[in-house]
């Protein structure tokens, strides 16, 4: 008698059935996973700028003041020896980064090609250092773009300058961070907050409270493009250490987006957190985050707190007489004046 062979498998449907169902299981598992990522990340972020914090803090206890904001201190931009450092350059030797601050010659610009006194190493080349300490995970950012290019033969720009995700309180004012008097650089009474141009703060002065008061902020890359209406946009320059324009030296009172100016490394809270990417054309001078509804700042007294980009905001412009500079305006630029006098409430 003949037998007939019975071979065991799966149907052709039940390989299809099969399939679907891990479909389905990946893609119900994916969102959690993302999400899981975007936490860790977030995480990394808020660690970050509570490091910030206590360099911040221990540069205050060794100098008895906070960092320059930025410094500029000759009108003009034409090539000088001095000028164009921030205050995330300052905070290197806080930041467990001392050797590196240690070969940069702040004798010259940030950009010189060739320092004085024979140093190995120019400060062109030193500006290309990525820190993880300024790199927030979430911000899909180039760890280094080019600024001024073409002129990085005489030292008025580079093939590469760092970036960072985080950017000083310049206060509740956009604008003018400084203006130019004659040969001088003055910076403006708008500029209410911790870190300013050519201008050191200390403890003393946040008479609004440490805990009332934001000193640095979440940025996000944002590559210079144009909007729906024509504007040109975008927030590509956020440097660490420092910048200066195509003349060879800062020009602290340049505004525009594709200018090299005080925003590349200070921020105001005039323009909405995280604000709309259409018509965004002040985006550059404003707070923005990869993290879904709002961003992370630092607080004076060293605590981080998640804020939402629906905060209390009144995009209140500076009036200088009669002076609107303690108020009223919203919550959110009400954390960055650090002796305005309003009450902030909750936020």
């Amino acid at each position: 008698m003949s037998q007939r062979l019975i071979r065991k498998g799966f149907t052709l449907i039940e390989l299809l059935v099969v399939i679907a169902i891990i479909a389905i299981l990946v893609a119900l598992l994916l969102p959690a996973v993302q999400q899981a990522r975007e936490a860790a990340r977030r995480t990394q972020c808020k660690n970050n700028l509570k490091q910030i914090g206590i360099a911040l803090h221990n540069y205050h206890d060794v100098n008895n003041t906070f960092p320059i904001g930025f410094l500029d201190a000759v009108a003009g931009t034409g090539e000088r020896t001095s000028g164009g450092w921030a205050w995330s350059f300052y905070l290197l030797p806080y930041l467990e980064q001392s050797a590196l601050f240690n070969q940069f010659n702040t004798a010259t610009t940030p950009y010189a090609r060739v320092t004085p006194g024979g140093l190995a190493v120019s400060n062109q080349a030193l500006g290309a250092t990525p820190l993880s300490a300024y790199s927030c995970p979430s911000d899909t950012k180039p760890v280094a773009i080019a600024n001024n290019a073409g002129s990085a033969a005489n030292g008025a720009g580079t093939a590469l300058a760092a970036t960072t995700s985080y950017q000083g309180v310049l206060g509740a004012f956009d604008g003018a961070p400084c203006a130019l008097s004659g040969t001088s650089v003055v910076v403006d009474p708008r500029n209410n907050g911790l870190l300013t141009v050519n201008g050191s703060r200390r403890f003393r002065d946040v008479t609004d409270g440490t805990s009332n008061v934001i000193v640095v902020g979440e940025v996000r890359f944002i590559p210079n493009t144009t909007d729906l209406a024509g504007n040109a946009i975008g927030s590509e320059r956020q440097f660490i250490y420092g910048h200066v324009t195509t003349g060879g030296g800062p020009q602290c009172s340049n505004n525009a987006y594709n200018n090299n100016g005080a925003h590349n490394h200070l921020r105001a809270t005039r323009h909405k957190l995280n604000g709309p990417l259409v018509s965004g054309s002040t985006l550059h001078r404003a707070f923005h985050s990869r993290h879904t509804g709002g961003a992370q700042f630092l607080l004076g007294d060293g605590a981080v707190r998640f804020i939402s980009e629906n905060i209390d905001h009144t995009n209140t412009n500076y009036v200088a007489s009669p002076s609107n500079l303690n108020g009223p305006y919203g919550t959110y630029q009400r954390l960055a004046g650090i002796d305005d006098g309003q009450v902030i409430g909750e936020f």
